[in-house]
């Protein structure tokens, strides 16, 4: 797999197929609308949604944490989807394994779950921005100083492109325009909002096998 490397602010950031960060400067993987128990929300609200996608989602994670190793998994909002259900025991499982790692985790709007959920599986939660070597991570867009380049989630951004005739295909992108960064969402059970293109953009569309920049 092959990514794109970033410099900013003299810190160099490699974005992933795998639709992660990693921050090589802070030894920290940054990911961003996992939204897990999704599947189970479906489910129990009767709609047939196959719980593997979950699984999967977690299973990428364990494999970018396993590969890279680094000492902080940053979580840009919306890590649960819902309220409790069972797949919050599977993720708990994902970090007893790696207890070595710190775990933080911006919270999003879908971040609804009580705090003893978190407490009990070692999760700091930031309820603002964080503010980190001129960075400002946060779940949506945020007002920025001079010098300051924000990363962001929850639009869950996507690019289409275009083939001969008719012929389209809209995947995942990490979106740049001019100071902020904003992530494609982690988990598979999400929508893709249209990201426009023009001069000042970067974009960054997603296969499963590399990153392309457009």
């Amino acid at each position: 797999m092959s990514g794109q490397f970033l410099k900013i602010n003299n810190n160099i950031l490699e974005l992933l197929p795998q639709k992660a960060i990693y921050w090589h400067n802070a030894k920290t993987l940054i990911v961003s609308d996992v939204h897990l128990g999704k599947a189970s929300h479906f489910r129990k609200h009767g709609l047939p949604i196959p719980m593997e996608s979950g699984i999967d989602d977690l299973q990428q994670l364990d494999a970018l944490l396993y590969s890279y190793g680094p000492e902080r998994l940053l979580i840009l909002g919306d890590l649960f989807h819902s309220e409790y259900n069972q797949e919050w025991e599977y993720f708990g499982a994902l970090r007893k394994k790696y207890s070595k790692i710190r775990f933080t985790l911006v919270r999003g709007n879908h971040d609804i779950l009580r705090e003893h959920h978190y407490e009990k599986h070692d999760i700091k939660v930031e309820t603002e921005p964080v503010y980190e070597n001129g960075f400002v991570f946060a779940h949506n867009f945020v007002t920025l100083k001079e010098n300051e380049f924000s990363i962001s989630g929850h639009i869950h951004p996507g690019f289409v492109l275009y083939g001969k005739g008719r012929q389209s295909i809209t995947l995942p992108c990490f979106y740049k325009n001019k100071n902020t960064l904003i992530m494609p969402a982690f988990g598979r059970l999400t929508g893709l909002a249209h990201m426009p293109y023009h001069r000042d953009a970067e974009i960054f569309v997603l296969t499963e096998e590399a990153v392309h920049r457009i």
